[in-house]
């Protein structure tokens, strides 16, 4: 079995458990209405930032740890990383512009709207704390390499599970939605490219460091769970949401 195939088989147990998650099946379901799934946008894009921003600053300096610490394949990997960087520069402006487009929405339509700056002042919940902690963790640790793991599991999502949500988000609020959620729109097309990118980047390194496998599973799994316990925070603040607010 290739090295690749044991890190699918490793890390399948968390995409299994993220997919069967209710919050993740409720924001695909069109039971769950179109006022609580605006509001999921809302607190998505606004909570989102936190989990985004640092995206590019992340893989770049995962890319310098891991050509600093050199080896078999991971200088290689490193320079790979170092030039994929720039391809998530600025993404956080996205949910930005999104998050002001979805207010703007309700108050078009005579509802009351959230005040987006509010939102973006809102204190991030534990899961963004601990998204964004793990990211500091493992590229300041032993195996920078891991981070490849970490882009190939978030960068997934977009592909499994953006086309649902989106097709949900317009059934419920109509096809014009679309321009109001940019980030998802723009995420489900881009990361189609970029799952190739890091499941060829993986397949690369492992073939010189079969050793590093169970390392990128624990990575990826803990990214997954991460953003899962994210989902499920957002999806809690949106049902919280008065439903004449919403």
């Amino acid at each position: 079995m290739e090295q690749i195939e044991r890190y699918e088989q490793g890390v399948l147990p968390a995409r299994q458990a993220f997919a069967a998650e209710p919050a993740v099946t409720l924001i695909q379901d069109p039971g769950i209405g179109a006022s609580h799934l605006e509001a999921f946008f809302i607190y998505y894009s606004a909570l989102g930032v936190a989990m985004t921003k640092p995206v590019e600053g992340w893989i770049r300096r995962a890319g310098d740890a891991c050509v600093q610490v050199g080896g078999p394949g991971v200088a290689e990997l490193g320079a790979a990383l170092q030039k994929h960087a720039t391809a998530e520069a600025d993404h956080h402006l996205l949910m930005v512009a999104d998050l002001w487009r979805l207010c703007a929405r309700r108050e078009a339509a005579s509802q009351p709207a959230p005040n987006p700056i509010e939102l973006l002042a809102l204190p991030w919940p534990e899961s963004a704390k601990r998204y964004r902690q793990l990211h500091e963790d493992l590229i300041t640790g032993p195996a920078p390499y891991v981070q490849i793991a970490v882009e190939n599991e978030i960068e997934m999502l977009s592909v499994e599970l953006g086309p649902s949500l989106l097709g949900n988000a317009r059934a419920l609020l109509g096809a014009d939605i679309s321009g109001d959620l940019s980030f998802l729109t723009h995420h489900v097309t881009l990361d189609v490219g970029h799952t190739r990118f890091t499941r060829h980047q993986m397949k690369a390194f492992l073939a010189q460091r079969p050793d590093a496998v169970d390392a990128l599973v624990t990575a990826g799994t803990a990214a997954l769970e991460a953003y899962r316990a994210f989902v499920v925070d957002c999806v809690t603040l949106a049902s919280q949401v008065p439903a004449a607010a919403r």
